[in-house]
């Protein structure tokens, strides 16, 4: 039965800016099953300096590569300061009060920004259309378990309870993470534990990778570097952002163990807070072996990159919440790529332990991480290719084509 959909995602961008693609592929994979969706996003995309309404216009609609769009106007911003959250509030107080300019949904699927979000069930409530609530990060979760503010704080125990109260107004809950229903049990939300929330309406549907696109960009786009053509390099990637919770010194430690292994190069793509300290200091500690590359690459050219990785890096700072496990686009990203991951966090429900893909450890020293490292460059050409073949197979799981199937059964059986 068709339907028609809202992606309320405050983050979507055009896809010729996108870079997580998540909400972009649902749509995609959604349309060919017959449903009229359209993504609803900010006017400002993040991590740039665009803002697609620079006039007085509330709203601009617009269609990119046959999936409709509805800019909502938002504030320019950057990092992840009070200017951000700034901007989720004055995106979906607009939002509630533009809504009736649009089309009626029969369901609105909300990406969870407690607490700003919430305001969107009464949006869903206006329209009698169905509430799904898609949760992509644990908030206010994730700021309490790396320390950025304390669970007692009077915000943040307001936080969990409209965090709360989201989940017990949602119709359907997704999580992206594994463990989400782990996560409702243990805060006693369930109704098990006398709580509200009906964990037969909680589900999971990961993260993922387009492999079909992954595979065509891997042949049409590629990059000019010396680095990644280099054959006689054992190359060590990670691709992501350079801020506190990606922990990028612990990794550039363990590299500066490493210098006299002349043949393994670590190449550093991303950009964050902590990308000019970290550049100073390697240029300090002379650790030629660490080349920091492009602030951020297109998307299209991710999987070139990856395919002539030897090895690719996860790596955060330790954290409570990775119990839950993990939902970073890029691990599928480097799976598809067919090669090893080597992660200095041991996740809940974690991947690469369960398909053997590689490392997956909260290693307690750069000397640890570094031997870790050392033993892919170091490791029989059966193994290696064996835990290659394992990463193919097992993004097969991920394939975003896949992935709808599940989200599109839901949406067909959501009463």
């Amino acid at each position: 039965m068709k339907k028609k959909i809202w992606l309320v995602n405050p983050v979507a961008m055009p896809p010729k800016y996108e870079v997580r693609i998540q909400t972009l592929k649902r749509a995609q994979y959604l349309i060919e099953a017959g449903h009229d969706v359209t993504i609803i996003g900010g006017s400002y995309l993040h991590n740039t300096s665009i803002n697609l309404i620079t006039d007085n216009n509330k709203f601009l609609e617009a269609e990119y590569e046959g999936i409709k769009f509805i800019h909502i106007k938002t504030n320019n911003y950057s990092g992840n300061g009070i200017m951000r959250f700034y901007n989720l509030i004055l995106f979906n107080f607009r939002l509630f009060f533009l809504s009736k300019n649009f089309a009626k949904p029969d369901v609105i699927a909300q990406i969870a920004t407690v607490p700003f979000g919430n305001i969107l069930y009464y949006v869903a409530k206006r329209f009698k259309a169905k509430n799904i609530v898609d949760v992509v990060d644990l908030w206010p979760e994730s700021f309490v378990s790396y320390g950025l503010i304390s669970k007692n704080n009077p915000l943040t125990k307001f936080a969990y309870w409209a965090e709360k109260w989201l989940y017990e107004h949602a119709d359907e809950i997704v999580f992206s993470m594994e463990g989400g229903k782990d996560y409702i049990i243990e805060n006693g939300w369930d109704i098990d534990s006398g709580g509200k929330i009906d964990l037969n309406k909680v589900h999971y549907i990961n993260n993922g990778v387009d492999l079909g696109d992954f595979n065509k960009n891997k042949k049409l786009y590629k990059i000019d570097d010396p680095d990644l053509e280099n054959d006689a390099l054992f190359k060590v990637v990670y691709l992501g952002s350079i801020r506190l919770a990606n922990n990028i010194k612990l990794l550039i430690d363990a590299a500066e163990l490493l210098k006299d292994q002349k043949n393994i190069r670590f190449l550093i793509y991303g950009d964050g807070d902590d990308r000019a300290y970290l550049e100073d200091y390697c240029k300090i500690k002379q650790l030629y072996n660490v080349v920091f590359k492009q602030n951020w690459i297109e998307l299209k050219y991710v999987p070139y990159v990856l395919s002539k990785s030897s090895l690719n890096i996860l790596n955060y700072m330790p954290s409570t919440i990775m119990k839950y496990g993990g939902s970073q686009s890029k691990s599928f990203q480097y799976m598809a790529s067919g090669k090893p991951i080597c992660s200095n966090i041991k996740m809940g429900y974690c991947p690469i332990t369960k398909y053997n893909l590689g490392i997956a450890k909260e290693f307690k020293s750069a000397n640890e991480y570094a031997n870790a490292i050392l033993s892919f460059a170091v490791m029989g050409s059966n193994e290696y290719e064996t835990i290659c073949k394992n990463a193919r197979k097992a993004a097969e799981n991920y394939d975003y084509k896949k992935l709808t199937i599940g989200f599109n059964k839901l949406l067909l059986n959501i009463k």
